[in-house]
């Protein structure tokens, strides 16, 4: 690879010589051509005595350019040599400026040139016979030949005739290149900002070598999070398939926002309900309309005509905010038809992402507002996660994406997995990444936890390496694991644990669940502190499954479409969850407020590219964090 790159750099450091010299070679044969125009009669006697000092050329560029101009016009096709200064200056441009806009006008002026220098001498020795500089040797013998079997008429008439019907040539030529700018533009592929394009590609060619420099795939270069100074250089990363324009734009949205405007206004009108103006915002799935109501209306009055908006917009279900936290407000939340995805891709290329998630210690994309804004949050904050969804609504999909925007952020010394996967198929994709990132038991076999039986001996040993942590915390004075690594950065260094549980109903249901949940609600109490994080996921959103002292300990947690009502107070302590629209459309509480987000999608293909790569290029020592020995 550095071979083709070094194979590169030379090939363009040619051509720059190259161009350089075409450049300069143009020049000089103008210079010494324009010279020859005025000064040919006192150098003409002068060239046999090339290397004499005592003889001086009036050309500009002296005897050399005498004599070049010499052969080149006197001995040559006369005046119409100036042709090949622009020739040669046409074709250094075309290398400069690698063929942009040049490049038309350079096959132009090419048939030009090979037209003209043939018809220029002919036609002026017709015109100038005594004139010799204006047609050269070419035109002379050329002119005579003609003249010998047509006359000076019949030359006339056919240099005449043949400069006509080339002219209707290139008429017509010059007609259908305009008819095809004009197709382009309708389109959409004008070529607009060429001279920025043209800039660009000279930066590029001559001042941008170092991107061909030898560059390590070290994790410190993520593909996806390269330090905005370094952007300039150029490293392979995976391809991601499932991509649109980060900038998506909205076709039907306009005319359905004024229609839906039009049939909320008629329906509030109706029930006498004053409205003072309806703000609209376009998210990826759901279109939100702000109403600002009248002094004096009450807001349960509008929140009572739920069903009769929805029946007016021919809506499958609303959901009503009412008010809105923070605004004078009340919200209606209507789903998009058709709705837009939000590709994985998308947030992790975005420079908002990066920007947002630059101090976060562990950064989670959760996906895009209402606002088409990329909502990102601090795992060690929350500090622990509660994920709750009917089957197929999005839950497994968004624990990818969580784990893939982690592996971008942080490297593998810093952050750690432990994955159990009680369906065994869910997070199995993650084992080639497991020796630089899982944090294990020392006699485990199997990087990810599937069998039931092994889940209490991992909580066990997690609780252990927590209360270990916090001895040694206690040791070195300090609060929690980020003062500790401050303080102890050269020799010692403890990594975040994050653990995530797939499926956690069916851990409930086993013959140790007593025991599961002791460990779990310690480790929710205690472990936030030494930086051990749970990231907790399940169908079953049921009160025997999501007990009392688990939620009292997971104040942050994502709901997506539920069944019921209960379902959606079971997680999140309030309605609204049975009113998403599926395919990632979730809920986010955290500290009493809710926002809803459209989680991003990331295929199957596409998130084995990015394992792949992180697996194959990680050149950090890659070994396995052994946790303690589980109590027997």
């Amino acid at each position: 690879m550095y071979k083709n790159f070094t194979k590169k750099k030379e090939k363009n450091i040619m051509e720059t010589i190259f161009c350089f010299f075409l450049l300069g070679n143009s020049l000089f044969l103008f210079l010494s051509f324009f010279s020859f125009i005025f000064h040919w009669k006192n150098d003409q006697s002068q060239i046999n005595q090339l290397f004499d000092k005592d003889i001086v050329a009036e050309n500009l560029i002296g005897k050399i350019g005498a004599t070049l101009s010499h052969y080149f016009i006197h001995c040559g096709i006369g005046i119409s040599s100036f042709f090949f200064p622009i020739f040669f200056f046409l074709i250094g441009l075309k290398i400069l400026f690698r063929g942009i806009l040049i490049l038309n006008i350079y096959k132009f002026i090419t048939y030009q040139f090979l037209f003209f220098s043939i018809w220029i001498p002919i036609t002026f020795y017709l015109i100038f016979p005594n004139y010799g500089i204006l047609s050269g040797v070419f035109g002379f013998e050329v002119g005579n030949f003609l003249i010998s079997l047509f006359g000076k008429v019949g030359l006339g008439m056919i240099v005449l005739t043949i400069f006509l019907l080339y002219s209707v040539i290139i008429l017509r030529h010059i007609k259908n290149t305009k008819k095809l700018k004009k197709e382009k533009e309708k389109n959409g592929k004008d070529n607009k900002g060429i001279f920025l394009k043209l800039f660009h590609n000279f930066k590029k060619k001559f001042f941008n070598y170092e991107k061909y420099e030898k560059k390590e795939y070290a994790i410190d270069h993520h593909p996806f999070f390269l330090n905005l100074k370094e952007k300039k250089r150029k490293i392979d990363i995976p391809i991601l398939s499932s991509s649109l324009s980060i900038h998506e734009e909205k076709k039907e949205e306009k005319y359905l926002e004024k229609d839906n405007k039009k049939k909320i206004l008629q329906i509030l009108n109706y029930y006498q309900i004053g409205i003072d103006k309806i703000k609209c915002t376009i998210g990826p799935n759901i279109t939100l309309y702000e109403i600002f109501p009248k002094v004096g209306v009450r807001i349960s009055k509008i929140k009572n005509l739920e069903n009769e908006i929805a029946l007016n917009l021919s809506s499958l279900s609303i959901r009503i905010i009412a008010p809105i936290p923070g605004k004078g407000s009340i919200g209606i939340e209507v789903p998009n038809h058709p709705t837009t995805t939000v590709y994985m891709k998308n947030i992790l290329y975005s420079e908002e992402s990066f920007k947002k998630s630059t101090n976060m210690e562990l950064p989670i994309a959760l996906g895009k507002t209402v606002f088409n804004e990329t909502f990102i949050v601090d795992l060690t904050k929350m500090p622990h996660l509660l994920i709750a969804g009917s089957t197929g609504q999005g839950k497994s999909v968004g624990l990818n994406s969580m784990i893939v925007f982690l592996l971008g952020k942080k490297n593998p010394e810093d952050i750690k997995f432990i994955l159990i996967d009680p369906k065994k198929v869910e997070l199995s994709i993650y084992k080639k990444i497991s020796k630089s990132y899982f944090a294990m038991l020392p006699n485990s076999k199997e990087p990810i936890i599937t069998n039931i039986y092994e889940v209490k001996n991992i909580l066990n040993s997690l609780c252990k390496e927590m209360d270990k942590r916090y001895d040694l915390l206690e040791k070195s004075m300090v609060r929690n694991i980020k003062e500790y690594n401050i303080k102890y950065e050269k020799k010692y260094h403890f990594p975040y644990i994050i653990l995530i549980i797939d499926e956690f109903a069916d851990l409930s249901f086993s013959f140790q669940q007593k025991k599961i949940e002791i460990y779990i609600t310690r480790l929710a109490q205690l472990s936030r502190a030494v930086g051990i994080h749970l990231i907790i996921s399940t169908q079953r959103p049921s009160v025997d499954v999501i007990t009392g002292l688990i939620k009292s300990n997971f104040t942050a947690r994502i709901a997506f479409r539920v069944s019921s009502k209960i379902d959606s107070r079971t997680i999140l302590d309030c309605t609204g969850a049975e009113q998403l629209i599926g395919k990632g459309d979730l809920l986010f509480s955290n500290k009493n407020e809710l926002i809803r987000l459209q989680c991003p999608f990331i295929d199957l293909s596409d998130l084995q590219k990015i394992i792949s790569f992180y697996g194959k290029n990680n050149l950090k020592k890659n070994e396995y964090f052994f946790l303690p020995y589980p109590d027997e």
